[in-house]
């Protein structure tokens, strides 16, 4: 009996599971047709169950990806995070939009096998259609069984950014996309100078009795701010770091960002902002990659 037989026929032996839940865009480019068994390198099981749901006044194609093998909750929760990314990047490699359902702190839903109303079925049983989805398979596969970490910044950024062109509009595609950026992008602080310039001015904010006590927590924050670079910063230095001879990017990033900052506080922009959203998701599906240490898929 092999490792995942044996999962499949005693759940009690590696009794807890993982639930990733995914809604596809239009078209569905991922092509899993009934419930099917993904042969991944890592020695556990992982089933895919396509179903249609409703998603306001449209039926869309949702998976339930349950990832089952494991002895602890701690290392199923760790597998349906990995996982969770692994779908991600299949997304972004494959330019194919996606959004992770969830309604729980994480985009994944730790469960016990043996606690569990629903009907297993023996791993043998399970037809693994997977000819026309080897693709998404192979790529799902590079990551979820490697070595490679996703912190949950990151994964943050890769749900933002797969998610973005499921937008109905296109105000609100680009800016979620460029939004994708941000969790990324890790504030450093400027050091003591600044930070002895900033306690003086907090000290005179303390001492001022011309500025009323109710606005005093609000400046306080925003001089404690002055501590740390800028959003903006930070993204041009992630960009610097990780796409250093990708010389048109950050220039892209300052345009988008830009845009931005006018659709937000004005309402609309003369830019094409089909073009544009091309153009900086371009960008940051190089960023990912080079996070991540995986060459994504030609789109």
């Amino acid at each position: 009996m092999t490792n995942r037989q044996s999962i499949s026929a005693h759940p009690d032996r590696r009794p807890y599971g993982s639930r990733v839940g995914i809604i596809l865009g239009e078209g569905d480019a991922f092509g899993f047709e009934g419930d099917s068994s993904l042969l991944v390198s890592r020695d556990i099981i992982v089933t895919l169950r396509p179903q249609k749901q409703l998603y306001g006044d449209y039926e869309v194609q949702k998976l339930d990806a349950l990832v089952e093998g494991f002895s602890t909750a701690g290392e199923a929760e760790n597998a349906g995070l990995k996982f969770a990314a692994s779908i991600l990047w299949v997304s972004i490699s494959m330019g194919s939009p996606l959004r992770l359902q969830y309604h729980t702190p994480l985009p994944c839903a730790v469960y016990d096998r043996t606690q569990s109303r629903r009907v297993f079925a023996s791993f043998d049983a399970l037809v693994s259609r997977t000819s026309g989805a080897a693709g998404v398979v192979k790529v799902l596969d590079e990551l979820f069984s490697s070595d490679i970490s996703i912190d949950r910044n990151t994964l943050l950024s890769m749900e933002l950014f797969a998610s973005a062109r499921l937008e109905s509009t296109e105000r609100a595609k680009f800016i979620n996309l460029v939004s994708s950026l941000e969790p990324m992008a890790e504030q450093q602080l400027l050091g003591v100078e600044v930070a002895n310039h900033t306690d003086n001015m907090l000290t005179a904010l303390e001492n001022n009795t011309l500025i009323p006590d109710a606005l005093k927590p609000s400046l306080s924050g925003r001089i404690r701010d002055l501590n740390r670079e800028s959003v903006s910063q930070a993204i041009a230095r992630l960009i610097q770091t990780r796409l250093p001879d990708d010389l048109g990017a950050l220039e892209n990033v300052r345009e988008a960002y830009s845009i931005r900052s006018k659709l937000l506080h004005e309402g609309t922009i003369e830019a094409d902002l089909r073009q544009k959203g091309r153009e900086i998701e371009a960008v940051i599906r190089r960023l990912f990659a080079a996070i991540i240490g995986l060459q994504p898929r030609a789109t």
